[in-house]
């Protein structure tokens, strides 16, 4: 058995790392304190048992008491003061870039920023600067439209916090494929978030939306609705309704629960 634990970290940018050690006693939900190069991080235990994920340097040393979770929100507090300050220090080097996130390790021994920009930054000055500012370890990350988003927060389209602030982790690249597997076929933004991407919620829809259209006639599959026969030419998965093309040249929209597959019988 592999003794590798997924390990979320809910900080300013959600991630997720694989950790070595605790046991059989470490139980998803629990908090639990990980180290990697004397940084330590308190991140939740996701999952236990990773046999086929990569190596990796770290490791966990124990699980977090009361003391480290508040010590974690006091450090939030004092690393989100570095913010304005940082930006003051790119903009006096007239660095291109927005500073939108920091987040300190466990013992303060790192403070890492995130930032936006539309170029590459050549931010060695700033890290100098800023180390002599905060006498820490500093570590500066250039992020997508996606972990933006995740780090500025927000609403969706269906008026909650963001999926990428409130539970993902890692939000990846969406491709095209999933909202075409979907029938998808509104303008493009109707189907992104605000960082401007693909929304997320269409991956973890797709596997529903698959088992779905298994249990609904295929398109031009030959069907008896209400009105007569007819031919299938849309599938609706959320309204669980069948677009159906009469004998006569009518369209019309059905239940799916009303229409009736014809089989075909294949003559010799």
């Amino acid at each position: 058995m592999s003794d590798k634990i997924v390990i979320g970290l809910s900080k300013t940018k959600r991630r997720k790392l694989i950790a070595r050690g605790g046991g059989s006693s470490v139980e998803p939900g629990e908090q639990y304190i990980v180290s990697n190069d004397n940084i330590k991080e308190v991140g939740e235990v996701l999952a236990t048992d990773q046999e086929d994920q990569e190596d990796t340097e770290w490791r966990i040393v124990r699980e977090a008491n009361d003391h480290d979770l508040l010590q974690v929100e006091i450090n939030q507090e004092n690393a989100d003061k570095s913010v304005s300050v940082a930006q003051q220090l790119a903009d006096k080097r007239s660095l291109q870039m927005k500073v939108i996130g920091s987040e300190y390790s466990l013992e303060k021994s790192q403070l890492k920023l995130y930032f936006k920009s539309p170029h590459r930054v050549d931010f060695r000055g700033l890290v100098k600067a800023l180390a002599h500012e905060y006498s820490t370890r500093i570590e500066l990350e250039q992020v997508g439209p996606r972990d933006a988003a995740s780090i500025l927060g927000g609403l969706g389209r269906c008026g909650q916090e963001l999926c990428c602030r409130r539970f993902l982790y890692d939000p990846g690249p969406i491709p095209m494929e999933i909202a075409e597997k979907q029938g998808l076929s509104v303008s493009p933004d109707r189907l992104t978030g605000v960082c401007g991407r693909l929304l997320c919620c269409l991956e973890y829809e797709l596997e529903g939306y698959v088992e779905s259209l298994e249990g609904m006639p295929d398109k031009g599959q030959k069907v008896k609705s209400p009105d007569g026969m007819g031919r299938v030419i849309k599938r609706n998965v959320q309204k669980e309704t069948l677009r159906v093309k009469l004998n006569g040249e009518e369209v019309k929209e059905f239940p799916l629960e009303e229409v009736e597959v014809v089989e075909v019988v294949e003559r010799d």
